[in-house]
């Protein structure tokens, strides 16, 4: 027997053989799984999914053991329960969420109906926390029943495996320990579920397995579990592509992704605005805490040497206007130009610029935002790409008739390009960045083209006559209100004191919020009917990156700077398997320009999240990029290149805890916690257990006779000094009646094979190396009984 019962429990009580172990092995997985997902943090609230499981495995295990229940009645048990059992492990947060929902169960399920069908539970997070119960229940409950009824882990093991890969997809960097323990344990459990089948069909054939088969199995067994965790662990890839960022973007990423939209991955404050997840959009939306996400958007590498910063443009935000979501700086495209742009044609730009240097990328887009599907992504300013593109160019106001030529745009507001494919695949890109020094800008001076105009004022908030002070007095808008606008023009005013030209101007602001605001992804809610940018400047001082784009650009603008804000995203983080720089959803940034005669549009970083920094004038950046392909290999380097855009020695921006001011970090290799623990344990015990397998099957009659005293003097039968062979086989056959039989087969065999002549002892090997697979597993239970009874 697998289990040693006590006598006293009836037979009809006792559990079927190896149900313990494979019990532990179901409670291990499950907090595997579940502390995952915990770690996750896809909702708040979410601590308890671990605990609700386990009780679900609890229930539906008892379920699976009393086998007279019929496994339809006590499915449909579980069924029932499931809902239930959700609703008490999220009713702390549902009753925080909704303290006016009624209490009587029917009146509660219509209600909650009417929010779905409405489409009001899609942005309620307690609804999240609900379905994630829901599914925790299942996977708890359904692994339990699968492994313990019907001997299929495999099958079981579906849903929960579902969760636990949306979670390694999406939060790599807390999740390595939790994969090999899932490893191990799923390994485990399939090789023990396989031993109880090859027990149960022999039983079933009447077929009498020995000893060694049982020791071959699971010698064999643990040996290739080892195994194949350690190729996993050790040994390089058969390929040296790395396939993992097509991987992502494959099957799994589909339901990655229904996985973040159903569990909405969004860290809320305690007010009622709802939160978002970080992603690219046509606007800088001031509306409560985020979450970072990190799936790839797409990966690139550099041509040749590129000093600029690596901020990726989507959409130039100019207007500012009040609409959905609040006032905010957003993208639009009423009175724009729109001109078509050839493949491999230079852009039709209406200015030049001095002191310019340019550079190549290679992109390959592979998860479009979904705002901005049709964008062709860049850093810079753009000079050509390889695919045929159209430029959009926002204008603002409508200028007078031909005060720009039609086949001429000022700015590259957007790059699209038409069609099914859109922005999605590879292109190529040549761009331009400044190379002005600091000197250079603060003489650049205030002869601004008259198209700047919109530029200069918050959609006529500020407006300039001839005799108008500097900066232009505030008149009315539709952005907001007069008194928010003077107080950010009065703070704007005493922050660049003393300076006399704007680009002064615009790095005392940005220092101004660098130094005196802090970055967070749940910044503090407004008042009711509060200004966010308002109460964000004077009050909370805390916020995410639309906050200091916005902060900053509306300060500039009320000193009668051209502004404009940027979406689009950061450098990422570079792949040294790749050889290339990979960019996820949570480098998704918001950034500022400022525009200097003669020099164009200057890149500003307001953001001081730890990975954004002031970016350095006057880089030529004549190093070669480090990934570049058409580097010699002596050549690499980063030159020139600012801190925000450097490649750091280890491969990586280091991004922390970054949303959307941030790149991808660097995932911990090192399993911590349960997970760690976990694993260092179930090395041991493989260890251990190889060694007690190999001391326990000696392949030598010496061998034999020595275990054979070792294992009878620790179940309690001592050898006494000159006792012969035959005499301390009958002692131990008397003291231990059930091994009467081998211990006397042991003991004959091995007289003739110390005593006899070679010609005889030779052929007495086998008949001791059988009785000792006899006699072995009967000492062991009887040391295992001494050990029960000494506890």
């Amino acid at each position: 027997m697998l289990a040693a019962w006590p006598r006293s429990i009836p037979q009809r009580l006792r559990l079927p053989s190896g149900t313990l172990p494979l019990a532990v092995f179901v409670f291990l997985l499950i907090l595997c799984l579940g502390n995952s997902t915990v770690a996750a943090q896809w909702v708040p609230g979410a601590d308890g999914l671990t605990s609700l499981a386990l009780v679900g495995a609890l229930v539906m295990g008892i379920l699976a053991v009393i086998r007279r229940i019929p496994w339809s009645v006590a499915l449909i048990v579980g069924f029932v329960l499931c809902p239930v059992a959700a609703y008490i492990a999220a009713h702390g947060t549902l009753a925080r969420t909704h303290p006016d929902d009624p209490s009587d169960p029917l009146r509660l399920a219509g209600v909650w109906l009417g929010r779905i069908a409405s489409g009001d539970a899609a942005n309620d997070t307690s609804f999240y926390l609900y379905l994630l119960c829901l599914l925790f229940w299942v996977v708890g409950g359904w692994l339990s029943w699968c492994s313990l009824r019907w001997r299929q882990p495999l099958l079981g093991l579906v849903p929960g495996a579902a969760a636990f890969a949306t979670n390694v997809l999406n939060f790599p960097s807390d999740q390595n320990g939790y994969v090999v323990a899932f490893l191990v344990l799923t390994l485990g459990v399939l090789l023990w579920t396989s031993y109880l089948r090859q027990l149960d069909s022999a039983g079933q054939r009447r077929v009498r397995l020995s000893s060694d088969a049982r020791w071959d199995f699971w010698e064999s067994g643990v040996v290739v579990m080892a195994a194949v965790i350690a190729i996993g662990l050790v040994v390089p890839p058969l390929t040296t592509a790395d396939r993992t960022v097509d991987i992502e973007n494959g099957s799994f990423r589909g339901w990655a992704e229904l996985e973040q939209r159903l569990n909405h991955p969004v860290a809320f404050g305690s007010g009622a605005t709802a939160g978002t997840s970080t992603g690219l959009a046509s606007l800088a939306r001031l509306s409560g805490p985020i979450q970072k996400t990190s799936g790839i958007v797409f990966t690139y590498t550099i041509n040749g040497s590129y000093g600029g910063p690596r901020y990726f443009r989507g959409f130039n935000l100019d207007s500012t206007t009040t609409g959905v979501g609040g006032a905010s700086w957003r993208y639009n495209e009423l009175g724009a130009v729109n001109l078509q742009v050839e493949k491999e044609t230079s852009a039709p730009y209406a200015e030049t610029y001095q002191q310019v240097a340019g550079g190549s990328f290679k992109i390959q887009m592979l998860k479009p935002p979904d705002k901005a599907t049709d964008v062709l992504f860049y850093p810079g300013t753009l000079q050509k790409a390889d695919r045929t593109a159209v430029a959009h160019n926002f204008r603002g106001l409508q200028p007078p008739a031909g005060l720009v030529p039609a086949e001429r745009v000022d700015t590259l507001d957007r790059l699209s390009v038409p069609g099914r494919t859109g922005g999605s695949g590879n292109y190529q890109v040549t761009v331009a960045y400044s190379t002005a020094t600091e000197d250079q800008l603060r003489v650049a001076g205030t002869d601004y083209p008259v198209w700047l105009d919109p530029y200069r004022n918050f959609a006529a908030a500020y407006r300039a006559s001839p005799d108008a002070p500097t900066p232009p007095a505030i008149s009315g808008t539709t952005y907001r209100t007069p008194a928010s606008l003077k107080e950010i023009q009065d703070l704007a005013r005493r922050v660049t004191a003393g300076k006399d030209n704007p680009y002064d101007q615009a790095t005392a602001i940005e220092s101004y919020l660098r130094s005196n605001y802090q970055y967070t992804l749940t910044p503090t809610e407004p008042p009711a009917g509060a200004d966010p940018l308002v109460y964000f400047l004077f009050q909370s001082r805390e916020g995410y990156c639309e906050y200091f784009a916005s902060a900053m650009g509306d300060m500039l603008r009320s000193l009668g700077i051209p502004t404009r804000l940027v979406n689009g995203y950061g450098p990422g983080s570079y792949d040294e398997k790749l050889g290339k720089y990979v960019v996820k959803e949570s480098d998704a940034h918001t950034w500022v320009e400022a525009y200097f005669p003669g020099y164009g549009w200057i890149p500003f970083e307001p953001t001081p999240d730890g990975t954004y920094f002031p970016i350095p004038r006057g880089s030529v950046g004549a190093v070669c990029a480090t990934d570049s392909e058409i580097c010699a290999a002596g050549d690499a380097g980063v030159g020139g290149e600012g801190a925000v855009n450097a490649r750091p020695d280890r491969g990586d921006l280091l991004a922390g805890d970054q949303g959307l001011g941030g790149g991808g970090g660097v995932a911990s290799h090192v399993p911590g916690g349960f997970p760690g623990a976990l694993v260092g344990l179930l090395g041991l015990l493989v260890v251990v257990w190889l060694a007690a397998t190999r001391y326990l099957r000696p392949r030598t009659v010496s061998g034999v006779w020595k275990r054979t005293s070792l294992l009878s003097r620790l179940a309690g039968v001592e050898s006494h000094l000159g006792e012969t062979p035959h005499e301390f086989g009958a002692r131990l056959a008397r003291e231990i009646p059930e091994a009467a039989k081998p211990a006397r087969e042991l003991a004959e065999k091995f007289a003739v094979a110390a005593y006899a002549p070679r010609e005889v002892a030779a052929g007495s090997r086998t008949g001791v190396l059988t009785a000792w697979d006899e006699l072995r597993p009967l000492l062991l239970r009887r040391l295992r009984g001494r050990l029960r009874l000494a506890s």
